[in-house]
C-alpha cells in the first residue's frame, strides 16, 4: 500500500484539479462567453505546453514515443465528448446538479470494465452504486426546477465520457512517458472539438475567451492530464474512479463560494452519500 501512497495523493490532486472547472465554466457563461468559444479555446495552452514538455523528454524515449495509439486516439474521442457535453451540460443546468450528473462515472466504470473487459463487480461495488444512485436523488436541488432535459441527458454523456477516459487511461502501460501521451490525446481531443463546434461558423470570439478557455484549459486538460496518464496505470480503472470523486465535493463547494449557488442540507447528505459509497466500492479493490 506504501508504493501507491503517492499515485493516490496524485490522482486526488487532478480530481480536486478537474474540480475547479464547473465554476470555472459557469462563470465564463454568466460572462457572455459563447460555450463552443469556451471549449475551443481551453486546448491551445495545454497543447503548447505539452509540445514543449514531450520535446524537452525527446531525446530520452528513443523510438517509444508514442505507445498505444489506438488507446490515445479512444481516450481522445471520450475526453472531447466530455467536454462538449458537460459544458454544455453547465450552462443549462446548476453547475451543482451539472456536476452530479457527471459524477455518474462512478458507478458505469464498473458497469464498462464488465462489459467491456468482463470484470464483474463484486458486491461491494454493487452497494456503491445503489448508494450513489440514493445519493443522486438527495443531491437534486429542487429550488431551480423544473430541468431542461437537454441539459440532463448533456450531463449524464458526460459522465460516460469520463468513465471511458478513467478506464483507457488506466490501461497505459506504467513505465511509458507521460508528455506524449498527454500532447497526442490533448491536440486530438482538441481537434475533435474543433470539428463539432467550427468555430469559424460561430460568432466573432470574445477577447476574453482567450482568459477563460486558458485559464479552464489549465484545470481540465494540463494539471489532470498529466497526473491521470502518469499515476493512472499503476491503480487500476476502478480505484482511478474512487479517488477521482475528491472532485465532486470541490466542485460543489466552490460553486456556493463563487456562483453563489444555493446548497440545501439534504444535497450535502446526497453528496456525503455517494462519497461513502464510493469509498465502499474501494474496499473491494486488491492491494500491491
Amino acid at each position: 500500500m506504501k508504493s501507491r501512497f503517492l499515485p493516490m495523493f496524485m490522482i486526488l490532486l487532478a480530481a480536486m484539479s478537474y474540480g475547479a472547472v464547473t465554476p470555472l465554466v459557469k462563470l465564463a457563461v454568466q460572462s457572455h462567453i459563447p460555450v463552443g468559444w469556451i471549449t475551443v479555446m481551453q486546448y491551445p495552452l495545454p497543447v503548447v505546453a505539452f509540445i514543449l514538455l514531450t520535446i524537452k523528454v525527446l531525446p530520452r524515449l528513443g523510438t517509444k514515443v508514442l505507445v498505444q495509439p489506438g488507446l490515445v486516439v479512444a481516450i481522445a474521442a471520450a475526453a472531447a465528448l466530455t467536454s462538449v457535453t458537460y459544458y454544455r451540460s453547465i450552462a443549462l443546468l446548476p453547475p451543482g446538479f451539472a456536476i452530479i450528473l457527471l459524477f455518474q462515472f462512478a458507478w458505469m466504470v464498473p458497469g464498462l470494465e464488465w462489459t467491456l473487459y468482463h470484470k464483474r463487480p463484486t458486491r461491494l461495488h454493487l452497494f456503491a452504486v445503489v448508494g450513489i444512485l440514493a445519493g443522486t436523488f438527495l443531491a437534486i436541488p429542487l429550488t431551480h426546477g423544473p430541468y431542461h432535459w437537454y441539459g440532463i441527458l448533456y450531463g449524464l454523456a458526460a459522465g460516460l465520457g469520463y468513465s471511458l477516459t478513467l478506464l483507457w487511461s488506466s490501461r497505459f502501460q506504467a513505465d511509458g512517458s507521460p508528455w506524449p501521451r498527454a500532447l497526442a490525446t490533448t491536440l486530438l481531443s482538441g481537434i475533435i472539438v474543433v470539428l463539432v463546434y467550427q468555430p469559424w461558423h460561430l460568432s466573432i470570439m470574445p477577447q476574453a475567451a482567450w482568459i477563460w478557455g486558458s485559464a479552464i484549459g489549465i484545470f481540465s486538460q494540463l494539471m489532470p492530464l498529466w497526473l491521470l496518464y502518469r499515476h493512472a496505470p499503476s491503480l487500476g480503472g476502478n480505484l482511478t474512479a474512487i479517488l477521482a470523486s475528491a472532485e465532486l465535493p470541490v466542485a460543489v463547494a466552490l460553486s456556493r463560494v463563487f456562483v453563489a449557488e444555493p446548497i440545501s442540507w439534504h444535497q450535502w447528505v446526497g453528496v456525503s452519500l455517494m462519497l461513502c459509497s464510493i469509498a465502499a466500492g474501494s474496499l473491494s479493490e486488491p492491494s500491491t
